[in-house]
């Protein structure tokens, strides 16, 4: 969905999510571009409203903006995975390495029951 290379100067942008003054869809066009690994812009949009420091995430040219909005739901559509389905893997995962549900390692859990045997307690 997020396209990598960074963009241009003069360049026609669209907001993809609400900026301060910026509703979401806003078109703009971009003044300066900087950044080598996090890319950042100065962006003048049509509403009058200028802001600097404008994260690449968060604006789209012009001509990707509707196959963004695809892409966007697309994303939202697809099923993700729950957190019971995580907790069942991580709990398979622990049973099968040797562990308990809360990812303690037998071994350690026996090593502190004879520790507590020696002591007494």
């Amino acid at each position: 969905m997020e396209d990598l290379n960074p963009l241009k100067r003069k360049q026609k942008v669209v907001a993809t999510i609400d900026l301060p003054g910026v509703p979401e869809g806003t078109e703009g066009k971009v003044c300066v571009a900087n950044g080598i690994e996090w890319f950042r812009y100065w962006v003048d949009f049509d509403n009058g409203t200028k802001l600097g420091r404008v994260d690449h995430k968060n604006i789209v040219k012009v001509e990707d903006w509707e196959q963004f909005q695809v892409d966007r739901a697309n994303a939202e559509n697809e099923p993700d995975e729950t957190e019971e389905t995580v907790t069942e893997e991580i709990s398979s995962e622990t049973v099968s390495s040797g562990g308990n549900e809360h990812g303690i390692p037998e071994h350690l859990l026996e090593r502190s029951r004879a520790a507590r045997e020696r002591l007494g307690a």
